[in-house]
């Protein structure tokens, strides 16, 4: 695809016109319109003030760059694993899990492939038998895994919740989002759909409230979700971090005492 195609797909997802991306990117609409239909070569200067207006992710910018006949500046694909990223990096998201400790938590990449976790995730994902070790996708085991959905008390809620957290996230990853379509998939399935449809409108809390039934305990959580990354490296950029607070007191002896067990 032609770098005047790209940008036109781009201006047309984040919903604006010629003239409004014109005027944002401070470029007359004559001068865009040429861009768009190739009458005209961009500088490299200028693939990053239009990459900026439309926030563009790192690597989607890497392949305008490309379609416009230039060396990338930016990698335009994520690293597969932690040990694909640059040390100091990988070290910094290792350290920020560890300290979670002995709460549990979880790093994923920007398609939800969960590429690492704790020590007090992985012992939940033991004891429950929950499809969540690394290599596997968290939106396929929470939407569509019936482990997940028996183990989880307020699933419904939580799952309409997430698909509207995901769907936000795809969107700003572009036209071309594998999310996407991975959450096209998912919402597909009738269980989701109804969740979607009892939960139109929930609170939606910055946090995702979670309760958990392990045998006879109830465990109630509050999730974060912390991005990893910058807009200028797609090796990092999208870097998830999951993180698991206790929302009652007998959830936090449980994880603390488990804790001691395992020490």
């Amino acid at each position: 695809m032609e770098f005047g195609s790209h940008l036109k797909e781009w201006r047309g997802h984040r919903r604006m016109s010629q003239l409004d991306l014109a005027v944002a990117a401070g470029i007359s609409a004559r001068h865009l319109s040429f861009l768009e239909t190739g009458r005209s070569k961009p500088s490299e200067g200028m693939i990053l003030r239009l990459a900026s207006v439309l926030d563009i992710p790192a690597r989607d910018q890497g392949t305008l760059f490309s379609a416009a006949g230039y060396r990338p500046r930016m990698a335009t694909r994520p690293a597969a694993g932690l040990e694909a990223m640059p040390p100091a990096v990988a070290h910094a998201i290792r350290l920020m899990l560890d300290r979670h400790d002995p709460y549990p938590g979880l790093v994923f990449d920007h398609q939800y492939t969960v590429l690492l976790t704790n020590p007090a995730f992985a012992a939940l994902v033991e004891a429950t038998d929950v499809p969540l070790k690394p290599g596997q996708n968290f939106l396929d085991a929470f939407l569509g895994a019936e482990s997940v959905r028996a183990l989880v008390i307020n699933w419904e809620a939580a799952a309409a919740d997430l698909v509207q957290r995901v769907r936000t996230e795809a969107w700003l990853q572009g036209p071309r989002s594998p999310l996407q379509r991975r959450l096209e998939r998912l919402v597909a399935d009738p269980t989701v759909a109804k969740a979607i449809e009892k939960h139109p409108a929930t609170d939606r809390l910055p946090v995702l409230p979670i309760e958990l039934r392990l045998g006879e305990a109830e465990l109630r959580f509050i999730t974060t979700l912390s991005t990893f990354g910058s807009t200028q490296d797609a090796l990092v950029e999208g870097v998830l971090i999951e993180s698991f607070f206790p929302a009652d007191e007998a959830t936090r002896r449980f994880f603390e005492q488990g804790n001691e067990a395992r020490g």
